[in-house]
């Protein structure tokens, strides 16, 4: 995967550390989904709903921070140019003048301008105090959706997660070519049409495009020209190699350069 991701290696080496850091936390989340109503989370799914409309944010606010000081290890170490914002956070949040858990259920819930109003008051840069917290939160929602599968989608149609509610921005055809959405916040995966824009459900043909990057590659990106949004793809079918599906974001990072650059 080395040569098709635009990154330096010591920014590489960040992103794998942050891998590893979320291994870890995932770990020590899972013993705190005994809080969790695993039957009300399978029941909204049900529903169609996604199962964090139900369970909410369960962890506590230490637990929160201890995850948010981890991730904060490897940037400050080894992104300079990031350590002040990220320092910031931690002294606001070690100084008592800014609360985790409140700034994790706005961001849930899709309140960003909360999220970003609280950043404020604290005095902490926004998107710092945003990335950190998510990256936090990542490992306990995989941990989730590990518990509560095999999931019962039914007629789960949406582009979003079934068990965050994130709408999903990456997709692979498996080997068999069946297409599956991946959800980059928590791992989640789910059959849908290959065709269909995951964020407003268009699939008309002829307002869908489908851009290979490079031929021979498996690596292909999705353009609704109703929305405006597009979507990573990766065709197993194409690949020299087995690559993780949790390294797929990572890998098709390139897209997202190309997709800025089609769509500004």
């Amino acid at each position: 995967m080395r040569g098709d991701i635009p990154v330096d290696d010591a920014t590489l080496d960040v992103f794998l550390e942050l891998l590893e850091v979320q291994h870890r936390l995932k770990g020590s989340y899972s013993s705190t989904l005994q809080r969790v109503d695993a039957r009300a989370a399978k029941a909204a799914i049900a529903s169609g709903r996604p199962a964090a409309s139900a369970v909410g944010v369960w962890l506590t606010e230490e637990e929160i921070a201890q995850g948010v000081r981890e991730i904060a290890e490897p940037l400050i170490a080894g992104l300079p140019g990031e350590a002040e914002r990220v320092r910031g956070v931690l002294e606001a949040v070690g100084g008592g003048r800014l609360k985790l858990k409140p700034v994790a259920e706005m961001m849930l819930r899709g309140d960003l301008e909360g999220a970003e109003a609280a950043a404020e008051e604290a005095g902490v840069d926004p998107t710092a105090l945003s990335s950190l917290v998510a990256w936090a939160l990542q490992p306990a929602f995989a941990a989730l959706s590990q518990a509560i599968s095999p999931l019962e989608l039914g007629d789960w149609g949406s582009g979003r997660c079934p068990v965050c509610g994130s709408y999903a921005a990456l997709g692979y055809f498996d080997r068999g070519g069946v297409f599956h959405l991946k959800c980059q916040f928590c791992g989640t995966e789910w059959e849908y049409p290959s065709g269909k824009c995951p964020f407003c459900g268009n699939d008309d043909p002829d307002l869908v495009s489908v851009i290979e990057v490079a031929e021979g590659k498996p690596l292909a990106l999705g353009i609704c020209h109703v929305c405006g949004s597009y979507w990573k793809i990766v065709d197993e079918r194409r690949a020299s190699g087995e690559v993780p599906r949790d390294l797929y974001d990572l890998w098709t990072l390139a897209l997202d350069v190309v997709a800025r650059r089609i769509l500004r």
